[in-house]
């Protein structure tokens, strides 16, 4: 019997089309697979391969691939259970340089799956220290040539004697970068466009008891008025709402799109295998029982994914309230929600059930109207990310808004939300912003980067507007769906009555707002208007008499207003019907679509008005019964309308980095101590000096007499400091000496150092004093999920007392770091405060990004400090450096897969 060696793992890709395939290591027992792939080339295909029709030139390349040799690499791709392709590389002698070559399938070209392979082979050449790739190919090879030029790396071709020498940088650009994620979102976008709008649906478990899941979801779906062809699978096979059902779903005939299932959770599976039959794009399972109940029901979740990934399904749940699609040519409401919200353009997706009905009650009876709606469920598949990618491209779709417990993969997250927010805006509730328990740290940045600061970092760089509550999730939602965006801060409140004028100008400028004085040419112009009002102020309080026409006249007035860049109406009925004639004067405004949005509050009026509703049932302007949640969602929406206008940023050229020097430090730091650790004082300096950070000229020593020794040397005053890199608080501990002047004092420093530390001193450092300046700090700690953060602060031995402190994610651009400094409450004090001379910003920006830069190229980072930072007017020094070193498997974060 012949023994066949397990396939090691693989990772599950998306084809431009939305199928799944799977990309893996060739292994040795791979031979028969391969001979059957190619078995099945077409002769031209061999040809322009191997440049020769005969197929022996496939067998040598079969051995080749199967080959055990650490300089060759190859991959195979996988799709419903066939190999279809195959991609390697071969190191060359140069080392810096392998030669790649692939084949695919006839019958899948175009599929973009040798893009796919030459992404993820340069990600392990690249790994191996490999800086480009050199390809032969004909002329006549037109798709593989255009594989090359197209994958967004920089290639060069030249002719010779009829053959194409093709040579590929491995250098990751910003234009390899955006070619990525471009390709990315496509194939997302079509995976999920059969399940997000179906032409066919077939809810299984749907029986004839009202009070089934799968009962109330059919009947939903039935009463949405759903466009496209619908059936039931049920025991008896009867129908049920009006529609046919039959008693297994491999008897449902036709194409089917969509399949809900709401069965006991031990039937999923079967039903899932079913529908993989049945040719589903995906499948919404209502069912609970799996990963949330535990590790029995999250190996029966890994065992649905593995069939949904192997049938190229998209699996939505399990544990999920359902999806909705309110486009009108789709008309889908397949939740438990009754209801289905008009169409409109709020795209939601919640992982909360909960959350999720109470949102689509909400939007369906205010009328602000959905696009579309997903509850995601327990997401081992569909996530927010996937969502994005598909709302992205959906003309029916002006607002992402989320509702999130969890990330599934935060670093694409980030990726994806800066991308899609600068045509889109998304507003997200992300719960759990409480940390229980504490965390032992052992230093000033891993102690301040709580999760929560890790979120609020990750939606501020990527545009995402978060808010703590449904209603605000919701309020914010409407107002950028139903209205224009913000050109500024500056905010009209006009009423007809003083105290909710008052209650909004307080609210609006607690927000961040402003609530300026009109030009004189717009008060006046209301002056004439409004003899009976006062006109001279802002809010503007038209008197209780104020009749719908003034109102109207003085709307037109405020919206022309270039000082003005949002207005802010405010009704409070005084007679019946008022609130009406008040609607419709606002409507009629509106409708003469000025750039300047228009809030309206009618307080303590929780319907809206039918004048100020539109065809759909939905407000014509954002429509709030009181003024302070009109001024909070206002502010969010002039937050993101800034993000939006700022240029993205680009990533800075930095001189003087040795990533080698680097690296070699970290391994043999990690070769002594291969589970991690601190560094000492001396070879922490080290690492960071080789990315060109600026330190304190740092000398160590290991008794009294070196310490004095090195004092002589370095003359002058000096610090002495304890090495231990595990230290915090030093100078409470008694392990930082200052201003120590001549031998004797040095050395009765080291000497009392030593008794108050004993061995936890393990030695000291020695420096010169650094001048005065502001002290900062500069940090850096590895998020597991989130990756490197770098944070930037106020330091010293006040640090933690101030507690004034910003972080970034990476990657981090110039732009970022200029605003990471200036984002302190203490920024003041780096441009010249009370006389003071200006510090060198630029100085520390730079460090700030070459900080960033060791971040990222060294994975084994886990925590830094650089506290304090002296900045002063001709530079930045960094006094005292604290590195954590960590080993941490090296993965691509760019590289494409379904997590």
């Amino acid at each position: 019997m012949t023994i066949t060696a397990a396939a090691p793992p693989g990772i599950d890709v998306l084809l431009v089309d939305g199928q799944i395939a799977t990309i893996r290591p060739v292994c040795p027992g791979d031979a028969a697979l391969l001979a059957t792939l190619y078995d099945g080339l077409s002769t031209d295909t061999l040809y322009l391969r191997f440049f020769t029709r005969a197929r022996r030139s496939a067998e040598r390349d079969i051995v080749r691939l199967l080959r055990a040799d650490p300089d060759c690499r190859s991959f195979l791709v996988e799709l419903a259970g066939a190999t279809v392709a195959v991609a390697g590389y071969e190191r060359l002698t140069d080392r810096s340089t392998a030669e790649v070559a692939l084949v695919v399938a006839d019958r899948l070209r175009g599929m973009g799956i040798g893009t796919l392979l030459v992404e993820h082979l340069a990600a392990t050449a690249v790994a191996q220290g490999i800086t480009a790739f050199v390809a032969e190919t004909l002329p006549e090879n037109a798709r593989m040539l255009h594989v090359f030029r197209d994958v967004g790396l920089s290639a060069t071709a030249r002719s010779d004697h009829g053959v194409v020498h093709v040579r590929i940088a491995l250098t990751s650009t910003e234009g390899y970068r955006t070619a990525v994620e471009r390709r990315e979102a496509r194939a997302e976008a079509a995976s999920l466009r059969r399940v997000l709008a179906p032409r066919s649906i077939v809810v299984v478990g749907a029986g004839r008891a009202p009070s089934g899941l799968g009962h109330q979801v059919l009947a939903n779906i039935v009463a949405g008025g759903f466009a496209g062809q619908l059936a039931a699978v049920n025991r008896s096979g009867e129908r049920v709402c009006g529609q046919q059902a039959y008693s297994t779903l491999l008897e449902v005939p036709g194409l089917v799109d969509l399949v809900v299932i709401a069965v006991p959770f031990k039937a999923v599976l079967a039903v899932a295998q079913a529908a993989a039959v049945c040719g589903a794009a995906g499948v919404v399972v209502i069912s609970a029982g799996f990963a949330e109940t535990g590790p029995e029901g999250a190996a029966m979740q890994a065992d649905l994914l593995r069939v949904c990934r192997t049938a190229s399904m998209r699996l939505i749940g399990p544990n999920c309230m359902g999806i909705a699609n309110a486009a009108s040519d789709v008309a889908l409401n397949a939740t438990f929600c009754e209801t289905l919200p008009p169409p409109g353009g709020i795209a939601l997706m919640s992982q909360s059930g909960a959350v999720g009905i109470a949102a689509l009650r909400y939007t369906a009876r205010t009328g602000v109207g959905i696009s579309s709606f997903v509850s995601a469920g327990n997401k081992p598949d569909v996530s927010g990310n996937d969502l994005l990618c598909y709302w992205e491209n959906d003309p029916h779709t002006t607002v992402c808004a989320l509702y999130l417990e969890s990330f599934g993969n935060p670093r694409k997250f980030a990726r994806v939300a800066a991308r899609v927010g600068r045509s889109k805006p998304i507003v997200a509730v992300k719960s759990g912003r409480s940390v229980s328990g504490t965390r032992g740290v052992a230093s000033h940045t891993a102690a301040a980067a709580t999760p929560d600061v890790t979120v609020d970092s990750l939606f501020a760089q990527a545009g995402v507007i978060r808010v703590g509550t449904l209603a605000e999730l919701l309020d914010v939602a409407t107002i950028l769906h139903r209205a224009p965006l913000p050109a500024g801060r500056r905010v009209a409140i006009i009423g007809n009555s003083g105290g909710p004028g008052v209650l909004a100008a307080d609210a609006c400028e607690a927000a961040g707002l402003l609530v300026p004085t009109l030009s004189e040419p717009t008060a006046g112009a209301l002056a004439a208007l409004l003899p009976g009002g006062d006109a001279s102020g802002n809010p503007i309080d038209l008197l209780a008499g104020a009749g719908p026409a003034g109102v109207e006249a003085a709307l037109r007035i405020l919206v022309a207003a270039d000082e003005i860049d949002a207005v802010i109406t405010i009704h409070t009925q005084v007679r019946p019907g008022g609130a009406e004639e008040m609607a419709a004067a606002i409507a009629r405004v509106r409708a003469g679509r000025p750039g300047t949005p228009i809030l309206s509050v009618f307080l303590g009026l929780d319907e809206i008005p039918e004048a100020l509703r539109d065809d759909t049932g939905g407000p014509v302007v954002p429509y709030f019964t009181f003024p302070e949640a009109a001024a909070a969602g206002l502010a969010a929406a002039t937050k993101y309308a800034e993000w939006r206008a700022r240029p993205p940023g680009h990533r800075a050229t930095l001189t003087g980095i040795e990533p080698a020097a680097a690296r070699a430090i970290a391994d043999e730091a990690l070769r002594g101590a291969p589970g991690g650790g601190w560094l000492d004082a001396s070879t922490a300096a080290r690492l960071v000096a080789a990315y060109g950070v600026r330190v304190a000229a740092t000398v160590s020593v290991h008794d009294a007499a070196q310490a004095a020794a090195a004092g002589e040397a370095i003359g002058g005053s000096v610090a002495m400091k304890a090495a231990a890199g595990d230290l915090v608080h030093k100078t409470e501990l008694g392990g930082v000496r200052l201003d120590l002047t001549g031998p004797e004092q040095i050395r009765a420093a080291y000497d009392e150092m030593v008794t108050r530390l004993g061995t936890a001193m393990r030695g000291a450092v020695v420096q010169p004093m650094v001048g005065e300046g502001v002290e900062t700090a500069i940090g850096v700690v590895h998020d597991p999920s989130f990756g490197p953060m770098v944070m930037f602060g106020l330091g010293g031995v006040a640090s933690d007392l101030l507690a004034d402190r910003s972080f970034r994610l990476l990657p981090m651009t110039v732009e970022d770091a200029a605003g990471l400094v200036r984002s302190l409450r203490g920024a003041p004090l780096l441009f010249g405060y009370r006389g003071t001379p200006a510090c060198d910003v630029a100085a520390l920006e730079d460090m700030l990004l070459r900080v960033a830069r060791l971040a990222a190229d060294l994975p084994e980072l886990a925590e830094l400090d650089l506290n304090p930072v002296i900045a002063g007017p001709d530079g930045a020094i960094a006094v005292d450096v604290k590195v954590r070193l960590h080993p941490v498997p090296v993965a691509d974060p760019l590289l494409r897969r379904l997590r």
